[in-house]
């Protein structure tokens, strides 16, 4: 049978990975297509005639087994199957069984083969496919932000994900600490810097900038001739070469500081200094001017209307990025610069913290993960032993910075999971008591509320407070009894995959057919990352960042690491891509209609849900024995 191959040229151009074949290509392609039409009576014949091709279905639907007659995938329109033997020029092995009479297109090994070797992303394409890496192919990032591969790229290495590495232009500038502040004075001068690095013995142990000299000598009228030591910043926050752009308007922003050293990964050899002023050269670092623009806000007010820009820039920012993983921090370095202006609000008013006390971020702001539509998760840890007073002093700090953040656009918690609450306004020994009684006696509430409190950071306050607090909650969290119910917990969820490799939707009523990825997919994540972490005592909160961690760990192997790290960027990237589709309307902001999903999309999507399932079965496995 032979295909109208104009109908023939539009198929093959909405299905990937043809479409990244060029019209010359693709018309070579189209008169050396073969149609034939598949029923129960001619399936057998005709698959082993033609084997080994490359087979498209255009219509109907087709089950392929494995030789023990196990379901790999039910195929359906724009699906490929085939190209392992092509590739690893093996025997085809599986069998197909029709559901429904159909129509597949074949391409034989011979043009395969051609088209592999005009076309490397082709080729790749099923390379990866092949090596069940779908979600991490370049394909996808082009589909999600719009733009050709070339320009996707061009946006990575240009903007927040640029390693410091490439970044410094300059060797850094150093003195000892014996020097005297007037050298240092005179060697920022003549450097024509900001900063300089004091380091003894190839050590870093300070750094000295112009406000230092300001502030801590010009103002205290100190003799010129005294040594750096005494007045620079010692023991400074540091970055390496290694992380990126990102992570130092991360760090800058959660420090509130505009010069960080950025050291060798591997000896801590100060290589260089980065400034905001560097950040902001950069074509993709706009985020530190608002991040500016918050703190510089002398009232309340006026970080509300500052903050009244936050929504439309993130939009636009997220178009030309169309990076979720640096959206979700960049919101989270927002929301922190917020919060930490509103207690510097509230202090200003009732006088500094009576005791010590930390802003704990939970949730999807402790994993730097927000989306355009994240509410507050937040509490307060606080040191023991508080008289009345000085707990009346923190309720209201509480109750100031979470309305503060509602009406900079931070929606408060449907669940009350606010510092305005009491019981997330708790001393050391408080938290840690409750902590206890979720992981000795974990009931579903308790369950529901560890996968949202064990996710934590320090966005203002006593690092040695929170350090305490961090150690004695991941010992806490290491019980095999709680980990065995944790397991037990996340295997419940069904991922939304049905009989037959079709997706199940998950919502009621007039959206029964959609999918909510953020609770059947991104959370499902998160919890599976979240109980390898917490067996392994890691405290750092974001997915990703645990997952690099879990590296060393056996419990994971490499390929289910990175499987799961591949599901969380495609999950999450998806969900930035629907909810930029949906922005301004009533829509729902974290569930999608599988089939306004393009072929390659609809596989991946699928792709990922399988993972999980096997990733469900690989903790269930492993700690739900147990508890």
């Amino acid at each position: 049978m032979q295909p109208d191959l104009s109908e023939l040229t539009r198929f093959l151009q909405d299905c990937p990975p043809f479409d990244v074949l060029d019209s010359s290509q693709l018309d070579w392609l189209a008169p050396r297509c073969k149609a034939v039409y598949l029923n129960e009576h001619n399936v057998d014949t005709l698959f082993a005639q033609h084997s080994p091709a490359l087979f498209i279905v255009r219509s109907g639907a087709f089950d392929l087994f494995t030789p023990e007659h196990q379901l790999i995938e039910r195929l359906e329109s724009h699906d490929l199957f085939g190209f392992p033997s092509l590739l690893t020029g093996r025997a085809v092995v599986n069998t197909l069984e029709v559901v429904e009479d159909g129509i597949v297109f074949l391409i034989s090994d011979d043009d395969f083969a051609a088209l592999r070797q005009q076309h490397r992303g082709f080729e790749q394409y099923f390379i990866r496919a092949h090596e069940q890496r779908l979600l991490s192919q370049q394909s996808m990032t082009t589909q999600f932000s719009g733009g050709s591969a070339s320009s996707r790229k061009r946006d990575t290495s240009d903007g927040l994900q640029q390693l410091l590495g490439q970044v410094l232009t300059r060797t850094p500038v150093v003195l000892p600490s014996t020097a005297t502040i007037q050298q240092a004075a005179q060697r920022m001068r003549d450097e024509k810097v900001s900063s300089i690095l004091v380091v003894d013995d190839a050590t870093l142990v300070g750094i000295l900038t112009d406000r230092d000299l300001r502030n801590r000598v010009v103002a205290q009228g100190l003799d010129f001739n005294l040594h750096i030591n005494a007045v620079m910043t010692q023991a400074p926050a540091t970055l390496t070469a290694r992380q990126s752009l990102l992570d130092a308007l991360t760090l800058m922003a959660q420090e509130n500081i505009h010069h960080v050293p950025v050291l060798d990964p591997e000896s801590a050899r100060p290589l260089g200094m980065l400034t905001n002023t560097d950040l902001m050269k950069q074509q993709r670092s706009e985020p530190v001017m608002l991040i500016g623009a918050l703190n510089k806000a002398r009232s309340t007010a006026a970080l509300i209307r500052e903050a009244q820009q936050v929504p439309d820039y993130l939009h636009t920012f997220a178009l030309r990025v169309a990076d979720a993983a640096a959206v979700g921090r960049v919101l989270a370095s927002l929301t922190d610069t917020m919060t930490r202006k509103l207690i510097h609000f509230y202090e200003q008013e009732h006088g500094v913290a009576p005791a010590a006390y930390v802003w704990l971020a939970f949730g999807s702001q402790g994993r730097e993960d927000q989306t355009l539509s994240s509410d507050q998760d937040n509490g307060l840890l606080l040191a023991d032993g508080l008289n009345a007073e000085q707990h009346a002093w923190f309720a209201g700090l509480g109750e100031f910075v979470c309305e503060g953040l509602a009406a900079c656009g931070i929606p408060k918690c449907p669940g009350n999971i606010m510092a305005s609450n009491p019981e997330c306004r708790l001393s050391l020994q408080g938290w840690l008591e409750r902590f206890q009684r979720w992981t000795s006696a974990p009931t579903p509430k308790a369950l529901m509320y560890c996968q949202i409190f064990f996710d934590s950071r320090n966005v203002m306050g006593s690092k040695r407070l929170y350090q305490r607090y961090r150690e004695r909650v991941a010992e806490l969290g290491r019980s095999e009894f709680f980990l065995g119910n944790l397991a037990r917990l996340q295997a419940r969820v069904q991922v939304p995959l049905g009989l037959f490799n079709r997706f199940r939707g998950t919502e009621t009523g007039k959206d029964s057919d959609w999918i909510d990825i953020k609770r059947y997919g991104i959370a499902l994540v998160n919890d599976i990352v979240r109980v390898y972490s917490l067996h392994a005592g890691i405290t750092a909160p974001r997915t990703l960042e645990r997952l690099a961690l879990l590296q060393k760990s056996r419990l994971l192997s490499a390929k289910d690491n990175q499987a799961l790290a591949d599901v969380w960027q495609f999950l999450t990237q998806l969900r930035l891509q629907h909810q930029l589709q949906v922005w301004g309307t009533e829509a729902p902001k974290n569930a999608l209609d599988p089939d306004a999903l393009g072929p390659l999309a609809r596989r991946q999507l699928k792709s990922a849900f399988g993972i999980l399932k096997n990733a469900q079965q690989g903790v269930s496995l492993k700690f739900g024995k147990t508890g």
